[in-house]
């Protein structure tokens, strides 16, 4: 688990002492947080804490009524739920990874799509709520929304207001609930599909609702970008990389595009094997974020799979550098070294690779080759027989046994190991060439044995 995984697991306990009302303790471990990482959330924290111990202290001296007390500690807890998610969102998107889940969601007011929310339409309940919920007066404007429902219960814009707030509180069922009951309404509302697919894709990682959400917020506004960009980072989680591509190419070709979507169009596009054009994307996505490890490991796997081992190696070092929790970005090096006859080096990679994933089949089997190519057949043996253990139909483990065999002299086993080897892969050409020399030597010596009647 990586440290941002971490970190994020360690916000939403916070966020459950929050439900839990125990609001003074949920700031002093956000204070913790904040002092052990750099959040930049300190002097936010802190404010909130005076806040609530200046309430807290009014309360205790009877300064205040009850209703204005509860008033402010609502308020306070909502500020500690919105910093918490703002922070939550901050590090999904800063740790980017090759499956990417962090999408974007658009404010009621958002000048990108034809159909937004315009202040103009609101009816002055509504907007004095939308004005409290951007001051950050959260209570207020659920005062104000819930009010307004009870005189016009099919208002989808106080629904959609609704689901907004409950979005940037991180009260994501509720957002969900909110966002679909202004969808029943008015199920044109492309803002709406955009918010809820991204919660879905975000949150509950439900890639293909997701997916589903930002098609119809397409079809109900085709210029809402973002939406194409959401569609593309849900299509990349669902492999569908071509889908994905499409979207990123909407987006960049209109100039309406966040800083991550040369690096994704570059991530699908290696994963498409179109390795030339996703190097020039990867190369303008590691100048706008030039520690970003995915960026350089996907750039470096260009570099492999076009044969520049030696480039190869030297970008994957790199990327391991700014990320060394990355085993099949080593396994990869590990790989680049084999082919560079570096067999020393590959199989430092391969034995770390396994130290960090014993179930790591093809880790186990490189290792298998490096012993072989240097001299150690017992130990190829043994680690080829633990990539079989992991993965049973391993027909090249199973072809190499066979050649060791062979070159051992153990002619039977050999060929017991490339006929296996055929079962698994009928087309495996060095079981092939492999089973007619054993099968030869077979035929040869047993006819010697008759003729001299020797061992």
């Amino acid at each position: 688990m990586t440290d941002a995984q971490v970190l994020l697991q360690t916000l939403q306990k916070i966020r459950a002492r929050i439900a839990e009302s125990e609001i003074e303790e949920a700031l002093d471990d956000l204070i913790a947080v904040g002092t052990q990482t750099r959040l930049g959330i300190d002097d936010e924290v802190l404010a909130l804490r005076q806040q609530f111990r200046h309430i807290q202290k009014q309360i205790d001296l009877n300064l205040i009524p009850y209703s204005e007390y509860a008033q402010a500690l609502n308020n306070i807890s909502y500020a500690v739920l919105r910093l918490i998610t703002t922070t939550c969102r901050q590090l999904q998107q800063k740790h980017l990874s090759a499956n990417p889940t962090a999408g974007i969601s658009l404010p009621a007011l958002e000048k990108e799509a034809s159909i937004s929310l315009k202040t103009e339409e609101l009816s002055p309940i509504l907007r004095e709520g939308q004005q409290k919920m951007e001051a950050g007066d959260y209570t207020g404007a659920l005062q104000q929304f819930s009010a307004y429902l009870q005189v016009e219960p099919r208002s989808w814009h106080a629904m959609h207001y609704l689901g907004q707030l409950h979005e940037i509180l991180g009260l994501w069922d509720e957002a969900i609930h909110w966002y679909s009951e202004a969808l029943k309404i008015n199920p044109a509302n492309a803002l709406a599909l955009n918010n809820r697919g991204n919660i879905r894709m975000e949150q509950m990682e439900d890639f293909a609702r997701a997916y589903k959400d930002f098609s119809a917020a397409l079809v109900a506004d085709p210029s809402l970008f973002t939406a194409h960009y959401n569609r593309a980072v849900a299509a990349a989680n669902l492999q569908n990389y071509e889908q994905a591509v499409a979207d990123l190419n909407a987006c960049i070709g209109h100039h309406l595009i966040p800083d991550t979507a040369f690096g994704l169009r570059g991530i699908c596009l290696v994963a498409l094997e179109r390795y030339q054009e996703a190097m020039k994307d990867l190369s303008i996505a590691i100048q706008r974020e030039p520690d970003n490890a995915v960026y350089w490991s996907n750039y470096g796997l260009c570099e492999y799979h076009s044969g520049s081992y030696p480039q190869a190696i030297h970008t994957l070092t790199h990327a391991l550098s700014l990320n060394p929790n990355q085993p099949d970005i080593q396994h990869i090096r590990g790989m680049a070294y084999f082919f560079s006859e570096d067999y020393s080096a590959a199989q430092r990679d391969f034995q770390q690779l396994v130290q960090q994933k014993s179930n790591h089949a093809y880790g186990w089997y490189f290792l298998g080759l490096c012993h072989k190519m240097t001299g150690n057949p017992t130990e190829a043996i043994h680690c080829l027989g633990e990539a079989i253990r992991h993965n049973p139909e391993f027909a090249d483990a199973y072809a190499v046994l066979g050649v060791i065999a062979y070159e051992n002299g153990q002619t039977n086993e050999a060929i017991r190991l490339f006929q296996q080897t055929l079962e698994l892969r009928a087309d495996h050409p060095v079981a092939r060439q492999y089973l007619q020399k054993a099968q030869q030597r077979q035929s040869s010596t047993g006819f010697w044995k008759k003729l001299f009647g020797g061992a």
